[in-house]
C-alpha cells in the first residue's frame, strides 16, 4: 500500500477497537486484500467474512453466515460493495440492530443510492475521490454528506503498482478485451455479447491486431469461448484469455472493456483504453464511470 494511502486509511481504522470486514464480489475482495494487513498491523483486526466469489479466493476468510454471531456492540463492520443490494441491506440492518458501527466502501462510481434502498444508512460511507463524493451526495441527499469520507481506491492503486513493478513488456498489436457479466436483462441497452461483437468488428479494421478476450471472474469462460467462436470471422485474430488480468493489461498495447474497474487501473498506468457501451440507454449511462466516459464507444 502506498504510504500516503496507508496514512489516510489508518485514520479511519483507528477509530475502532475491533474491525471486521465483509466481502462478496471481486472489486470488494481487491480492496480487502490490501486493507486487511493494515488493520492487522494496527491491532484492530477482528475477522474477514466472505461469501460468493470472494470466499472462494481466500481460505482464511470466515463464512459470512457467522458474521452476525461474531459482531459485538461497538465493533466496526466494513462492508464492501456487491451486486446483490438486498443482501447488503440485510447485513447493514442486522449490524445496526446489534449495535455495531457500519462502514460501507464503494469500489466504483455508480449505484450510490441503490445499495441502501429504504434500509438504514451506514454510519460511514467511503468513496474513492471527490467526483464520487459529489455523485453520492446528489444520489443520497445532502443529509448523507457528513457520513461520506474520501479515501484512495486501494484496489486500483495496488493493481496499477503491481503492473508497473512487474516489468512485463508490451506486445505490439495485442488488444486486451475485458468483459463484464452484463446480460440483456440488466436493462442497460447493451450486454457482453453485443459489446464483444462490436469489439471484434472494430479490431478487424486494424490489420495486425490480436484481441485477447478476458471473461469476468464471475462469468463462465466456456460460454464466452462459444460466443467468440460464433462471432469470430476471417481476418480477425481473437482468442480467449483466462490468465491473470493484470498480466494481460501489462502486455496489451490497448485495453478495451465495458465498465470494469480494471479500466481505471489501465488508465492509471497510461494505457490507451476504450469503454464499449454500444446501444446504452439512460440506465446504461448512469451505470458508467466518470473516469472512463471520455473513452466510451456508445
Amino acid at each position: 500500500m502506498r504510504p500516503s494511502s496507508a496514512r489516510l486509511w489508518s485514520e479511519l481504522v483507528s477509530d475502532y477497537e475491533r474491525l471486521h470486514l465483509y466481502t462478496v464480489d471481486p472489486g470488494a475482495h481487491a480492496i480487502a486484500r490490501e486493507l486487511v494487513p493494515l488493520v492487522k498491523s494496527l491491532g484492530r483486526f477482528g475477522s474477514w467474512f466472505a461469501d460468493g466469489w470472494s470466499a472462494a479466493q481466500e481460505h482464511t476468510c470466515r463464512p459470512a453466515v457467522e458474521l452476525m454471531q461474531a459482531l459485538a456492540p461497538q465493533d466496526g463492520l466494513l462492508v464492501c460493495s456487491q451486486t446483490n443490494f438486498a443482501r447488503t441491506q440485510a447485513v447493514l440492518t442486522s449490524a445496526a440492530a446489534g449495535g455495531a458501527t457500519t462502514i460501507f466502501v464503494f469500489d466504483h462510481w455508480k449505484n450510490f443510492a441503490e445499495h441502501f434502498g429504504s434500509g438504514p444508512m451506514p454510519n460511514v460511507i467511503v468513496v474513492p475521490d471527490e467526483i464520487a463524493r459529489e455523485l453520492a451526495v446528489a444520489a443520497l441527499g445532502a443529509d448523507a454528506a457528513p457520513r461520506i469520507r474520501v479515501l484512495p481506491h486501494l484496489g486500483v492503486e495496488a493493481a496499477a503498482d503491481r503492473i508497473l513493478a512487474s516489468g512485463v513488456p508490451t506486445r505490439p498489436g495485442v488488444i486486451a478485451m475485458l468483459l463484464d457479466p452484463t446480460e440483456a436483462a440488466d436493462g442497460l441497452g447493451y450486454d457482453w455479447r453485443s459489446v464483444l461483437a462490436l469489439a471484434l468488428r472494430q479490431s478487424s479494421a486494424r490489420p495486425g491486431r490480436r484481441i485477447l478476450v478476458r471473461p469476468h471472474p464471475r462469468q463462465d469462460a466456456r460460454a464466452v469461448a462459444r460466443e467468440l467462436a460464433i462471432l469470430r470471422h476471417a481476418g480477425v485474430e481473437a482468442d480467449i484469455f483466462t490468465g491473470d488480468t493484470e498480466y494481460l493489461i501489462a502486455i496489451a498495447e490497448e485495453v478495451w472493456g465495458m465498465t470494469t474497474i480494471a479500466l481505471n487501473a489501465a488508465l492509471a498506468i497510461g494505457k490507451p483504453i476504450r469503454s464499449f457501451q454500444n446501444g446504452r440507454n439512460a440506465v446504461g449511462v448512469r451505470a458508467s464511470n466518470p473516469h472512463i466516459e471520455p473513452f466510451v464507444v456508445a
